[in-house]
């Protein structure tokens, strides 16, 4: 049984993730990044945060870095810091960085809490109330999707990642340098 449900699992990823060749992103970036390649339009989304939605389309004409993770993921706690250096690097630039514990019980102020503790200055998001993981269907975390400034998904990394090694931070400069028309 549990091999029909990963077989079907990965059916359904795939159905929702193709994966493609990017157009306009250097496939040496991703690699070197330790990314899938992925070149599918990013469904939007919505997320409320302090009685305010953020989604999507409010970050158009920046790079994002999407980030699924979980309180009881340990993996999840050790990236908190690497994400916090990367972040650094992406002062003052068109990035947006957007964390999403996808915890089933913990409330929004749990969430800020444990984050803190882990020494995140950055603001971290549940996935409900809204509807993120109705787009981007996850089985497990950490998760990481990278989306270019006109709103493409060009990488996806499935596990944890050194979030400041060179490589990533290569990538995220070659996404905010992108400026050529991309065809789809």
């Amino acid at each position: 049984m549990p091999k029909i449900l990963a077989a079907i699992a990965t059916v359904a990823l795939l159905s929702v993730f193709p994966a493609s060749a990017s157009h306009g992103m250097d496939k040496a970036l991703l690699s070197k990044a330790g990314l899938q390649e992925m070149r599918q339009k990013a469904p939007d989304f919505s997320l409320k945060m302090d009685g305010r939605t953020i989604s999507l389309a409010d970050c158009a004409g920046k790079v994002a870095i999407l980030h699924f993770w979980a309180t009881w993921c340990k993996p999840c706690m050790e990236e908190f810091p690497l994400f916090e250096k990367m972040l650094q690097g992406l002062k003052d630039k068109d990035a947006v960085f957007l964390p999403v514990s996808i915890d089933a019980k913990a409330t929004q102020e749990e969430i800020d809490a444990f984050a803190k503790r882990l020494g995140a200055s950055f603001p971290v998001y549940l996935a409900r109330p809204g509807n993120i993981t109705d787009r981007y269907w996850t089985w497990g975390v950490p998760v990481t999707y990278f989306i270019d400034k006109k709103g493409w998904i060009v990488g996806r990394a499935m596990g944890p990642g050194d979030w400041a090694g060179p490589e990533i931070l290569n990538l995220i400069e070659g996404l905010l340098k992108e400026s050529k028309t991309l065809e789809h």
